[in-house]
């Protein structure tokens, strides 16, 4: 029987050497694929042919998905948002998750529950700055949607200067409050916005934009998130969407009002 110590170092070694390929066979072209810390990230970019100068770089994320189905929604709000020229637009698949025409992000999405953890984070933020060292835009802004919300808060605090500004649409920007208000009970793995407020730098801007109607992430959770913000002096804004529920807040004429507002 092998000792117990060398068949943990066994398993820890496969772990490293699977962890590795997977970041070695990633085709990493910034169009279709870009590696983040250990996991190869599948991503949809938009861009103008003639662009030669990016100003802007977009990052689209979007959320938990929870009918376990392909990502869609951000996919399409990344193309059909209008942006200015000099930009470039990329919504990327969160690890373990797919697309209708069956790309998929290496990693795992933890059963689309409870998934805004320490590795997942460290890969989107390693695929982030991947795309800044690519493009090197001049200006980077995340838009999440829900769990999409969450990681770009998180994002913004955890790892200051990830991007200048973030649009925070149906955020749970307090998991802890989220999952009492939800009824959920117990230990979990996610880290939450709330909990890196003070790390944000002074020049970064906020939108955080909720649905009056929304059930899953109420209001309270952005309108409380974004007077932290301010009450440190960090330009934010809250903005209720009235008869407006969860999903549809992640509609394109709400991202482009308050994407305007940050790339001005």
């Amino acid at each position: 029987m092998l000792n117990k110590h060398l068949l943990k170092l066994i398993v820890f070694s496969l772990f490293l050497f699977t962890s590795s390929v997977k970041s070695a066979e990633c085709l990493n072209d910034k169009i279709t694929r870009v590696t983040g810390k250990d996991e190869c990230l599948a991503i949809h970019t938009f861009v103008k042919n003639s662009e030669t100068k990016i100003k802007n770089l977009v990052i689209f994320i979007h959320g938990d998905q929870s009918d376990n189905g392909p990502v869609s929604g951000m996919i399409n709000n990344a193309q059909g948002t209008t942006v200015p020229n000099g930009t470039v637009k990329v919504a990327i698949l969160r690890p373990g998750y797919f697309d209708k025409a069956g790309n998929k992000s290496t990693g795992n999405d933890c059963g689309r529950r409870d998934c805004y953890t320490v590795t997942n984070l460290d890969e989107m933020t390693a695929a982030v700055q991947s795309l800044k060292n690519h493009y090197k835009p001049s200006r980077t802004i995340l838009i999440g949607h829900s769990g999409g919300a969450a990681t770009s808060g998180i994002m913004i605090g955890r790892t200051p200067g990830i991007a200048e500004g973030a649009i925070l649409l149906a955020c749970p920007c307090n998991i802890s409050q989220w999952r009492f208000m939800q009824n959920r009970s117990g230990p979990y793995n996610s880290l939450s916005p709330s909990d890196f407020i003070k790390n944000i730098p002074k020049t970064t801007k906020v939108f955080a934009i909720t649905g009056a109607s929304d059930t899953n992430t109420q209001d309270v959770l952005a309108r409380d998130y974004v007077k932290s913000l301010t009450d440190l002096n960090i330009y934010a804004q809250y903005k209720s969407l009235p008869n407006v529920d969860h999903n549809k807040a992640n509609e394109i004429y709400v991202i482009e009002e308050a994407l305007n507002e940050l790339l001005k």
